[in-house]
């Protein structure tokens, strides 16, 4: 069954896709979109946030969030059916850890200021949502993800993790019942730490760091899906 981001996904790419809305053209405001689509605001970020992973729309932070041109686009090829189980999830961050340092690797060696800036800025914002004490860091957790392929400086890093759409951050196939709130915070507090680590080594430009950092941070992530199910799959 659709879920409510899947319908308002669906509903905002059929705009696109009749002209609605144009290449361009500014997307509705999350009220805007809350009061039209009758969801609640994270059902509106997760699915902005999906469309912005798939380079249907680029989100120009203080500006707003705009439709990308056709040429620049990219098809989601993971839908949320394929990370509906635990075997799933883990095997697209096992996928990940090797794709990922070696994007690390390389952000470190190619990075431009500019570059820098783009993930410390996803960084900061991932940080600023947390202090408040909201756990709805889905969107910075994922443009952390996709600068750091971008500033590897060869594209096919940022277009394969692009088509993952949600499932650069896995994590958020758990429900409630399976991470009490306070839980959550604690191990995106640990999430955040590392992401920090990457960023330094980038910073710093060191290759061999930035690939540590990388590939521990996801196989910790991985660690920490499996203590939250109690198993460890095969």
């Amino acid at each position: 069954m659709a879920s409510l981001t899947d319908k308002v996904v669906a509903t905002l790419s059929e705009d696109i896709e009749r002209g609605v809305l144009r290449p361009g053209d500014k997307l509705p405001t999350e009220a805007a979109l809350m009061k039209q689509l009758s969801v609640s605001r994270s059902v509106v970020r997760e699915a902005v946030s999906r469309l912005q992973a798939a380079s249907v729309v680029e989100t120009r932070h203080g500006v707003g969030t705009f439709v990308r041109a056709q040429e620049d686009r990219e098809s989601v090829r993971l839908a949320d059916a394929d990370l509906s189980n635990l075997l799933d999830i883990m095997a697209i961050i096992e996928f990940r850890i090797d794709l990922e340092g070696a994007a690390a690797a390389l952000a470190a060696s190619r990075r431009t200021d500019a570059n820098l800036q783009q993930i410390a800025a996803a960084l900061e914002r991932f940080e600023a949502q947390l202090a408040s004490g909201s756990t709805d860091v889905l969107q910075h957790d994922v443009e952390f993800h996709l600068q750091i392929a971008r500033a590897s400086g060869n594209r096919y890093f940022y277009d394969v993790l692009s088509q993952m759409g949600r499932g650069v951050s896995p994590r958020t196939r758990l429900g409630k019942a399976e991470i009490a709130e306070l839980d959550q915070i604690g191990r995106l507090r640990n999430v955040l730490d590392e992401h920090k680590a990457i960023y330094r080594a980038i910073e710093r430009q060191d290759p061999d760091d930035a690939r540590a950092a990388m590939r521990l941070h996801l196989s910790n992530s991985r660690q920490r899906l499996r203590q939250v199910h109690g198993t460890t799959p095969a």
